[in-house]
């Protein structure tokens, strides 16, 4: 049995061109919670910890993660937690999930549990393929967490002029970043699977950078 993180053994094994080598494993996904199973933890750990959090608030909090991963409900548990500790309260409100979102989720000590989703990159592409998908997904982040097809083919043109580097390498960062669960496809290209790394993306990577669109080929 081989126990792999979410990069998984596809896409290494396909950049040294092993790939016929994960036939003869049969994968098993431990996916995302669904909204109904992240709400309902997060119901369990109110009653352990004596808080009282309404329905909707745990609905909001998961609204803002988008996608369910239990690391994540969990660490939205103990920052609002932490929260209600400092002012000595029990009782949650969406004000509370706001705060604790934007001040501490996506604050300077939430960014330490997010910064393996771009220094991972690099270990599994490599530093051109890395500095390719930190475009990839800074351009999705800026718009509104949305990669176009338009907007993919807007950048393989420029890399074909300022770099040696084919097309096909914008598409195999794709498959990775898809595979790896950062984005997913949809009718007309990408959008970012976490509302929380979409966010985290945007707030680290956003300044100073220049659209696809905007740039000069």
């Amino acid at each position: 049995m081989v126990v792999s993180g979410s990069v998984g053994l596809e896409p290494i094994l396909e950049q040294d061109e092993l790939s016929a080598h994960a036939n003869i494993f049969a994968s098993f996904d431990l996916r995302p919670w669904n909204e109904e199973i992240a709400v309902a933890c997060l119901g369990e750990l109110a009653e352990s910890y004596h808080l009282r959090i309404p329905e909707r608030v745990r609905q909001e909090m998961f609204h803002r993660l988008r996608c369910g991963i239990p690391h994540h409900v969990q660490q939205f548990f103990d920052k609002l937690h932490e929260h209600l500790r400092r002012n000595h309260r029990r009782d949650a409100t969406l004000n509370d999930v706001e705060r604790v979102y934007s001040e501490d989720m996506l604050g300077v000590r939430g960014q330490v549990h997010l910064e393996h989703y771009q220094s991972r990159l690099r270990l599994v592409l490599g530093d051109v393929g890395y500095e390719v998908a930190l475009e990839l997904l800074t351009q999705a982040a800026v718009s509104d967490g949305r990669l176009s097809d338009a907007s993919i083919g807007q950048y393989e043109a420029y890399r074909s002029v300022v770099s040696e580097e084919s097309a096909a390498r914008v598409t195999d960062v794709l498959h990775v970043l898809e595979h790896d669960g950062y984005l997913v496809r949809g009718d007309d290209g990408y959008r970012f699977v976490s509302g929380l790394v979409e966010d985290w993306w945007r707030a680290r990577n956003a300044r100073g950078f220049i659209p696809f669109a905007e740039r000069q080929i």
